[in-house]
């Protein structure tokens, strides 16, 4: 009877307890029932299924490292495709001169195209506006150039310094081909502007102009204008007419300005003295022929 009296208030304890809310009761790991056990893995699998961390909280270090990468990615992108615009704007400065900030290159049409002309403020029979479209063109051309440059290109020893001044005297390429360009135009009318010469000095002049030439030659060569010329029928000629398209050209507004803040008068009258010949242009002005005696060299006339 006892052992029948402990099992009916067992199973009325269980009945009791299995009744009451949820909050109030809570099964007991570890029982060795069977509705204990049951329980507990009830309990193991709400902990499994139950809400998990965000990908954030999970990954929040991953994620932080890859925004890092793709940023400075990104700067290293930008800064790489500003420097291929910057080089496809103004070319490579391969000489290492100190107005390669200043060449931006441009598509350009030539105003007079190709047509045989003389129309050009540059061109056509001696007069005073010729003249000074040439002298304004080339009055800014000696500049001077900053001791750095100098001693980079390895000419600190054999350059013209500027008096009393760190700086030396030089200039553009392109102005030494605009030189040749006017001698050769004064060239065509040398009764005007080489009156009175002797044989001597007018050999020394076509010397010089022949320099010119080969030296026009050359930088055409090394400038390399790829534009293209097409042709065209002529209403009045069985030839065919050249038409030139574009040309790649400097942005001659922006270098003439880079010049023109960097001018020196090196004929001012006593400016510059020859280490023991005395004074270079005691006249203000050079030899016109621009050719020394006795010596390959020639200077700009």
């Amino acid at each position: 009877m006892g052992y029948h009296y402990l099992k009916f208030i067992q199973e009325k304890t269980m009945k009791q307890i299995k009744g009451y809310p949820a909050d109030q009761y809570s099964s007991v790991r570890g029982s060795s029932s069977d509705d204990d056990s049951k329980d507990g893995l009830l309990e193991k699998h709400q902990d499994i299924l139950g809400p998990k961390p965000s990908i954030w909280r999970r990954h929040k270090t991953m994620i932080i490292m890859q925004v890092v990468i793709l940023a400075l990615y990104s700067v290293v992108m930008y800064f790489v495709a500003a420097k291929l615009a910057s080089n496809s704007s103004t070319g490579p400065d391969l000489s290492h001169s100190p107005a390669g900030k200043a060449v931006e290159w441009q598509s350009k049409t030539f105003v007079l195209g190709d047509r045989i002309q003389e129309k050009s403020k540059y061109s056509g029979r001696p007069s005073p506006a010729v003249d000074k479209a040439w002298h304004d063109l080339l009055n800014d051309e000696n500049i001077r150039i900053e001791k750095e440059v100098i001693e980079a290109l390895g000419r600190q020893d054999i350059s013209v310094r500027i008096p009393e001044d760190d700086g030396f005297i030089g200039t553009l390429n392109v102005y030494h081909e605009l030189h040749c360009i006017k001698r050769l135009h004064q060239y065509m009318y040398e009764d005007i502007y080489w009156k009175g010469l002797d044989d001597t000095q007018r050999e020394m002049n076509r010397l010089h102009n022949e320099h010119c030439l080969d030296f026009l030659r050359q930088a055409a060569i090394c400038h390399g204008d790829v534009g293209i010329i097409t042709f065209q029928w002529s209403p009045h000629d069985r030839i065919p007419v050249a038409n030139a398209t574009t040309h790649q050209c400097v942005n001659w507004d922006k270098l003439e300005t880079w010049t023109k803040e960097r001018s020196v008068d090196m004929l001012k009258p006593g400016w510059l003295v020859h280490p023991t010949l005395g004074q270079s242009f005691p006249a203000g002005k050079g030899d016109n022929i621009g050719a020394a005696t006795g010596s390959d060299s020639h200077m700009h006339g």
